[in-house]
């Protein structure tokens, strides 16, 4: 009995190869699947928002922010502000929600802030919501 599939040829559950690695034909001799799938970006449907968006120096931001892999992989994050400085503090730059809190500012400044997501098979986005304002605390006078 013999069979023809896309160059290869099984015959009485042998597999020779015309156009494939060994690697791939010992797989097929052990009787092991070999899947081939193409990976997908994860996707953000909302976020990532801040809660509150106006805040004065040392006011705690969290997150509105939903993303999935189509595929299932699991994600890693990666938070960042910008301008870089002066620097707000993160609960945990690489969790799915962190908190933020804002630095102290000299004048009213307006921060992005982006995260990462990364899927276990390398994909990446990058998303950003509407930036955090951030007030200057007010002078007080001698």
């Amino acid at each position: 009995m013999q069979a023809r599939y896309s160059g290869a040829t099984i015959q009485r559950g042998r597999f020779m190869s015309h156009s494939y690695s060994k690697v791939f034909g010992a797989l097929v001799l052990l009787g092991l699947a070999v899947s081939c799938r193409a990976n997908h970006a994860p996707k953000v449907s909302t976020g990532p928002r801040p809660s509150p968006q106006v805040v004065g120096p040392g006011g705690v931001v969290s997150f509105v922010f939903e993303v999935e892999d189509p595929d299932g992989d699991a994600m890693t994050f990666q938070w960042q502000q910008l301008p870089a400085e002066p620097a707000g503090t993160f609960s945990d730059a690489t969790a799915r929600n962190p908190t933020w809190v804002a630095p102290e500012v000299s004048e009213t400044t307006t921060f992005a802030i982006m995260v990462t997501v990364e899927d276990s098979e390398g994909d990446g986005i990058l998303a950003q919501g509407p930036g955090v304002i951030v007030h200057a605390a007010a002078s007080q006078a001698p």
